[in-house]
């Protein structure tokens, strides 16, 4: 239910964290090198703590409970973003803008 104990995997480049009824994003900030993240299938309301993923190209936040896509700011080599079944029902709520 919840991340942790992931201070020592600096050099992680893939990540699958599905179907873990996970509900919030925290304690990715060692994770420098991540490329590809999967927290698909959990109780994520809100995108945040991925701050410091700047070298993460693929995202997956499917089927969770996010309501306004935003806090993806410093991803910038992002090209894969999946956060399809969530709770976006205003397209207006889909801020690309600094991507």
């Amino acid at each position: 239910m919840k991340i942790s104990n992931l201070e020592n995997l600096i050099k992680l480049e893939k990540l699958k964290l599905d179907n873990n009824m996970i509900m919030k994003i925290e304690n990715l900030d060692c994770l420098v090198n991540l490329k590809w993240l999967d927290l698909s299938f959990n109780q994520i309301s809100k995108i945040e703590g991925l701050n410091s993923l700047i070298n993460l190209t693929d995202l997956s936040l499917y089927y969770n409970k996010i309501s306004v896509v935003e806090g993806l700011d410093n991803n910038r080599k992002l090209n894969i973003l999946s956060i399809g079944k969530n709770n976006i029902s205003d397209h207006k709520r889909v801020n690309f803008i600094n991507l």
